[in-house]
Protein backbone atom coordinates (compact mmCIF):
# COMPACT_ATOMS: atom_id res chain seq x y z
CA UNK A 1 0.00 0.00 0.00
CA UNK A 2 2.69 2.14 0.82
CA UNK A 3 4.01 1.20 -2.78
CA UNK A 4 0.43 2.85 -4.21
CA UNK A 5 0.26 5.84 -1.75
CA UNK A 6 3.73 6.49 -3.16
CA UNK A 7 3.05 6.86 -6.70
CA UNK A 8 -0.30 8.69 -6.13
CA UNK A 9 2.18 11.59 -4.57
CA UNK A 10 4.25 11.12 -7.14
CA UNK A 11 2.69 10.79 -10.31
CA UNK A 12 0.96 14.12 -9.47
CA UNK A 13 4.04 15.49 -7.81
CA UNK A 14 5.93 14.78 -11.36
CA UNK A 15 3.55 16.12 -13.09
CA UNK A 16 3.64 19.42 -11.72
CA UNK A 17 7.65 19.80 -12.09
CA UNK A 18 7.29 18.99 -15.73
CA UNK A 19 4.51 21.73 -16.28
CA UNK A 20 6.94 24.16 -14.08
CA UNK A 21 9.95 23.38 -16.13
CA UNK A 22 7.48 23.80 -19.22
CA UNK A 23 6.58 26.83 -18.05
CA UNK A 24 10.17 27.69 -17.15
CA UNK A 25 11.35 26.87 -20.84
CA UNK A 26 9.10 29.31 -22.55
CA UNK A 27 9.31 32.01 -20.50
CA UNK A 28 11.82 34.94 -21.52
CA UNK A 29 12.12 38.47 -22.24
CA UNK A 30 11.95 40.19 -25.08
CA UNK A 31 14.50 43.22 -25.75
CA UNK A 32 15.21 45.94 -28.53
CA UNK A 33 18.33 47.93 -28.86
CA UNK A 34 20.15 50.37 -30.40
CA UNK A 35 23.98 51.09 -31.40
CA UNK A 36 26.14 53.30 -33.04
CA UNK A 37 30.03 53.25 -34.28
CA UNK A 38 32.09 55.71 -36.07
CA UNK A 39 34.05 55.03 -39.45
CA UNK A 40 36.48 56.78 -41.21
CA UNK A 41 36.50 57.96 -44.93
CA UNK A 42 39.45 58.97 -46.36
CA UNK A 43 40.35 61.16 -48.67
CA UNK A 44 42.61 61.76 -52.23
CA UNK A 45 45.48 63.80 -52.26
CA UNK A 46 44.70 65.80 -55.17
CA UNK A 47 46.96 65.51 -58.44
CA UNK A 48 49.37 67.54 -59.63
CA UNK A 49 50.33 68.22 -63.07
CA UNK A 50 53.99 68.55 -63.90
CA UNK A 51 56.30 68.84 -66.45
CA UNK A 52 54.34 70.44 -68.81
CA UNK A 53 56.55 71.05 -72.10
CA UNK A 54 55.77 73.06 -75.36
CA UNK A 55 58.93 72.16 -77.23
CA UNK A 56 58.12 73.96 -80.61
CA UNK A 57 58.15 77.78 -81.40
CA UNK A 58 54.75 78.73 -82.06
CA UNK A 59 54.18 80.90 -85.19
CA UNK A 60 50.82 82.51 -86.17
CA UNK A 61 48.75 79.70 -87.91
CA UNK A 62 51.00 77.21 -86.05
CA UNK A 63 50.78 74.45 -83.65
CA UNK A 64 53.18 72.61 -80.64
CA UNK A 65 52.73 69.34 -79.52
CA UNK A 66 51.90 70.15 -75.29
CA UNK A 67 53.43 66.73 -72.85
CA UNK A 68 52.40 66.80 -69.20
CA UNK A 69 52.77 64.53 -65.96
CA UNK A 70 49.66 63.74 -63.64
CA UNK A 71 50.71 62.51 -60.55
CA UNK A 72 48.23 60.93 -57.87
CA UNK A 73 49.63 62.36 -54.75
CA UNK A 74 48.07 60.13 -52.59
CA UNK A 75 49.65 57.30 -50.60
CA UNK A 76 46.41 55.42 -49.98
CA UNK A 77 43.62 55.17 -53.07
CA UNK A 78 44.02 55.45 -56.75
CA UNK A 79 41.84 58.54 -58.56
CA UNK A 80 40.44 58.65 -61.09
CA UNK A 81 41.50 61.91 -64.10
CA UNK A 82 38.72 61.74 -67.11
CA UNK A 83 40.28 64.69 -68.90
CA UNK A 84 42.79 67.28 -68.94
CA UNK A 85 42.35 70.89 -69.80
CA UNK A 86 42.99 74.87 -70.30
CA UNK A 87 42.79 76.23 -66.97
CA UNK A 88 40.48 79.15 -67.18
CA UNK A 89 41.41 80.97 -64.03
CA UNK A 90 44.06 82.31 -66.03
CA UNK A 91 41.96 83.60 -69.09
CA UNK A 92 39.75 82.43 -71.01
CA UNK A 93 42.10 79.97 -73.27
CA UNK A 94 44.39 78.89 -69.85
CA UNK A 95 47.16 80.95 -71.71
CA UNK A 96 48.98 83.93 -69.90
CA UNK A 97 52.29 85.49 -69.89
CA UNK A 98 51.92 86.90 -73.50
CA UNK A 99 53.04 90.63 -74.20
CA UNK A 100 51.00 93.06 -73.75
CA UNK A 101 48.78 93.49 -77.34
CA UNK A 102 49.60 89.67 -77.65
CA UNK A 103 45.43 88.58 -78.03
CA UNK A 104 45.43 85.49 -76.01
CA UNK A 105 42.18 84.17 -77.75
CA UNK A 106 44.65 83.44 -80.72
CA UNK A 107 45.87 80.30 -78.34
CA UNK A 108 43.63 77.34 -78.00
CA UNK A 109 44.29 73.82 -76.11
CA UNK A 110 41.93 71.52 -77.17
CA UNK A 111 40.93 68.91 -74.42
CA UNK A 112 42.79 65.76 -73.61
CA UNK A 113 40.96 62.39 -72.75
CA UNK A 114 42.53 60.38 -70.15
CA UNK A 115 40.11 58.36 -69.01
CA UNK A 116 41.82 56.22 -66.37
CA UNK A 117 42.47 55.52 -62.86
CA UNK A 118 45.95 56.39 -61.56
CA UNK A 119 47.17 54.03 -58.39
CA UNK A 120 48.06 55.59 -55.50
CA UNK A 121 51.62 57.73 -55.73
CA UNK A 122 51.65 56.88 -59.32
CA UNK A 123 51.70 59.20 -62.83
CA UNK A 124 50.85 58.90 -66.00
CA UNK A 125 52.04 61.19 -69.10
CA UNK A 126 49.87 62.58 -71.58
CA UNK A 127 49.90 65.13 -74.60
CA UNK A 128 47.86 67.27 -76.04
CA UNK A 129 48.60 70.23 -78.81
CA UNK A 130 48.42 73.94 -78.73
CA UNK A 131 47.37 76.35 -81.66
CA UNK A 132 47.96 79.73 -82.34
CA UNK A 133 45.52 80.76 -84.53
CA UNK A 134 46.64 83.18 -87.80
CA UNK A 135 43.48 85.41 -86.85
CA UNK A 136 44.57 87.32 -90.24
CA UNK A 137 45.44 90.77 -88.32
CA UNK A 138 49.02 91.64 -87.77
CA UNK A 139 50.21 89.78 -84.61
CA UNK A 140 53.77 91.18 -84.13
CA UNK A 141 52.62 91.91 -80.59
CA UNK A 142 52.92 88.01 -80.10
CA UNK A 143 56.80 88.04 -81.20
CA UNK A 144 58.98 86.68 -78.88
CA UNK A 145 56.54 86.14 -76.35
CA UNK A 146 56.83 83.19 -73.59
CA UNK A 147 53.29 81.72 -73.56
CA UNK A 148 52.40 79.83 -70.27
CA UNK A 149 49.79 77.20 -70.37
CA UNK A 150 47.76 76.26 -67.19
CA UNK A 151 46.38 73.15 -67.35
CA UNK A 152 43.70 71.07 -64.96
CA UNK A 153 42.14 68.13 -64.89
CA UNK A 154 38.12 68.02 -65.64
CA UNK A 155 36.33 65.09 -63.95
CA UNK A 156 32.94 66.14 -64.26
CA UNK A 157 31.98 63.82 -66.19
CA UNK A 158 32.42 61.59 -64.16
CA UNK A 159 29.19 60.21 -62.28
Amino acid sequence: MRKLMRKRILVPVVALAALAVAGIAVAYFTASGTGSGTGTVGADSGVTITDVTLPDTLYPGGSTAVRFTITNSSADTAVSVDKVVADTRYGTTGVDGLPVGCDASAFTFADVSVGQSIDAGRSVTASGTLRFADNGRNQDACQNGAPTLHLKVDNTAIQ
